[in-house]
């Protein structure tokens, strides 16, 4: 007589902090609702189910009728429920103790909705550390899944890895199963009469087989490329009752299978993520070396030997990849120190909620879409940072601005942090004396959440995509040639004279007083004209007052002997996360309200506005002297079908003054600009 063969199947359902209602909604809709039904009509069908901690809180409070058949679901031992962090976070990007946090509070959400604590982790990516047995442990879960790549990467082989694994840290012991990444893609859609076949010879193997899958809910209908096969077509329908048929396989949750033991081989893994989002972590050249030796190897007539061994990138390296994602990540760690030190009450639980939402791993990394591309992922996560800042300083009555110089990213130089009643600011000294972050507290909105435009992996259009050779900030200082055009700047193909726009400027002096507090920066630098390098000091002091007043003067010397003739070109690049739309725009004085996706130059400009209705925000400019000012939208491409589609990632704003200056002469220039509260 044949032996059954034990099916786990886990599939994962999940919505980033800070996505669209109307996702939400056609999530819960499209992908959510259809899958519950089709599987309530099959109730001898058993599975392991996920959602992330942010779509079960959305489910329950404005989808209802979902969240009910869900319970239902739970409550007739059908369904098993997973956990994990509850914001979904990459243990290996945070401290043991948040992991240990993001578990614990997603273990009591569930327990006190369904009634029961799971025992179960989904860990986002199938990302791994040895070290994460012990969190996992130390929160009440004793089993998890991941991808099988990870076990042949360890040397096991693929017809060892039909069965549980116990895997140990410091002592402590959890069970992991290997899922079956071909079969987790295929299923239920392709070669579906081979599968049928391979659970047929696993019956007839003398050991009990287990074959574990692990899909995203994505594919069950939220994806318009599948949502007619899957249910229209009924690809799904036919799956369960295949499986509730069939007499060689029994389906059972992952928490059915038996506790951890001697009789589960012990498998010690590498740490590692999925597969195919591995080299992702890559630069785009490498990336791009990896996956075409990948494909090579992988034509070979004996390629298992070699491609189980075959990895790539390191999750971590994803930080490096994109520094946008690593400034947030330093100042949620930085932020995390300071949150520890203020005593237990309302503030510290208000930052500590809000720092573990914002340890959500989606915008920390990117493959083909979405991730740190997506601006207002990003904008989700840097109102949970601006807000554990604000209680940061709740304790404060004076109102008085706040200045703080600080290491706060670890890289042994300063950076400068000033605070007012409706401002916050991050000076970078270190990088062009730039703001890299420039945040309107009232809406918790950070202005400078922009992004460069950067070489990706699937970037194979003719011509190749603009790219920029530095990072989009505000106050970053161009000396560039007479001729520049405003075309230049919109395609990245300007000349740079100086040697300021990314290079260190020096903490001269910092000021606090009652209403404002300042800090000064110089840089002794040059330009470099036709070979020669020609001196020049750019000093720049940028002074906030209360409640949102920022004022930025220059003064540039010429310390060499040769005149200088060029264009000082500082250079605000903004968001106002949407390109269009009546409700964001920027307006000349005395002119047109413009979208930021507007391409502009004009002459002798004084003033300007920025207006984010949906924020609030009302940004005032001045400037002194009158200058030439150019202004042209930033777009990221992301693959979609036929080609590439651009993303809006942000606006910037040059500031155009002719800079001619005798040997030993002086330019002064200002710039002030304000935040205010739209009322109503």
């Amino acid at each position: 007589m044949k032996k059954k063969v034990t099916l786990l199947w886990a599939v994962h359902f999940h919505q980033p902090l800070g996505n669209f209602g109307e996702i939400f909604d056609k999530y819960a809709a499209e992908a959510c609702a259809p899958f519950l039904a089709a599987l309530e009509e099959q109730p001898s069908v058993k599975v392991s189910l996920h959602f992330s901690g942010v779509l079960l809180s959305y489910l329950k409070e404005k989808q209802g009728a979902v969240f009910e058949r869900l319970g239902r679901l739970v409550s007739r031992g059908q369904v098993e429920l997973l956990g994990g962090g509850f914001y979904e976070p990459i243990f290996s990007l945070i401290p043991r103790e948040d992991a240990e946090a993001q578990l614990g509070k997603m273990s009591d959400w569930i327990e006190a909705e369904f009634g029961a604590a799971p025992h179960g982790a989904w860990l986002p990516e199938s990302v791994w550390e040895p070290h994460f047995v012990e969190p996992l442990f130390r929160s009440g879960y004793r089993y998890t899944l991941l991808e099988d790549s990870l076990f042949e990467a360890a040397g096991w082989k693929r017809a060892q890895l039909f069965r549980a694994f116990r895997t140990s840290h410091l002592n402590r012991q959890i069970l992991v199963f290997p899922y079956n990444r071909l079969w987790s893609r295929q299923i239920p859609l392709e070669g579906m009469r081979e599968i049928k076949a391979a659970f047929t010879q696993l019956a007839n193997r003398p050991e009990r087989q287990i074959v574990t899958l692990a899909q995203n809910g994505d594919r069950y209908g939220f994806l318009p490329s599948l949502r007619q096969a899957v249910y229209e077509g009924g690809a799904l329908r036919e799956w369960l009752r295949y499986l509730a048929e069939d007499s060689g396989i029994e389906t059972a949750r992952l928490g059915d299978v038996a506790p951890v033991g001697p009789s589960w081989p012990l498998a010690l893994l590498p740490g590692g993520a999925a597969e195919d989002l591995e080299p992702c972590s890559m630069p785009a050249p490498v990336q791009k070396d990896y996956e075409a030796a990948r494909s090579e190897l992988s034509r070979r007539y004996d390629n298992d030997r070699f491609v189980g061994f075959f990895r790539g990138g390191a999750w971590l390296s994803f930080l490096a990849k994109y520094p946008e994602a690593r400034r947030m990540h330093a100042k949620l760690l930085w932020l995390r120190d300071r949150v520890e030190e203020l005593p237990h009450g309302h503030a510290r639980d208000a930052a500590r909620e809000a720092l573990l939402a914002a340890q959500d791993h989606s915008v920390y990394w990117h493959a083909r879409q979405g991730g740190v591309h997506a601006n207002y992922l990003r904008d989700a996560v840097y109102q949970r940072l601006i807000e554990a800042e604000i209680q940061l300083h709740s304790r404060d009555a004076s109102h008085a601005p706040r200045l703080l110089q600080t290491d706060y990213d670890g890289d042994e130089q300063d950076e400068v942090f000033l605070h007012a009643d409706l401002a916050g600011l991050l000076v970078a000294p270190h990088y062009g004396g730039s703001v890299g972050e420039f945040s309107f507290w009232p809406t918790r909105f950070n202005v400078g959440n922009t992004f460069s435009r950067r070489a990706e992996a699937y970037h194979n259009g003719n011509p190749a995509p603009v790219q920029d050779w530095y990072e989009r900030r505000i106050f970053q200082d161009h000396f560039v040639a007479p001729y520049t055009q405003r075309e230049n700047f919109a395609r990245n193909d300007f000349i740079e004279y100086g040697d300021f726009a990314d290079q260190p400027y020096e903490i001269v002096k910092t000021a606090t007083e009652k209403q404002a507090c300042s800090v000064t920066l110089e840089r002794q630098g040059a330009l470099y004209v036709h070979g020669d390098r020609r001196p020049l000091t750019c000093r720049k002091t940028l002074w906030l007052e209360n409640p949102g007043r920022l004022t930025v003067d220059y003064v540039l010397l010429n310390t060499g002997t040769l005149p200088t003739d060029v264009l000082f070109v500082p250079e605000v690049n903004y968001t106002c996360l949407s390109g269009d739309g009546p409700e964001r725009f920027f307006q000349l004085e005395g002119g047109e309200e413009e979208p930021c996706s507007r391409e502009l130059g004009m002459d002798k400009v004084s003033g300007w506005r920025i207006v984010d209705r949906t924020r609030r925000l009302e940004w005032r400019w001045k400037i002194s002297p009158e200058a030439r000012l150019w202004h042209h939208p930033v777009y990221t491409l992301t693959p979609a079908a036929p080609e590439m589609e651009p993303h809006y990632q942000g606006s910037a704003i040059q500031i155009v003054w002719p800079l001619q200056l005798a040997a030993g002469g002086e330019a002064r220039f200002r710039i002030v600009c304000e935040m205010a509260e739209l009322q109503g």
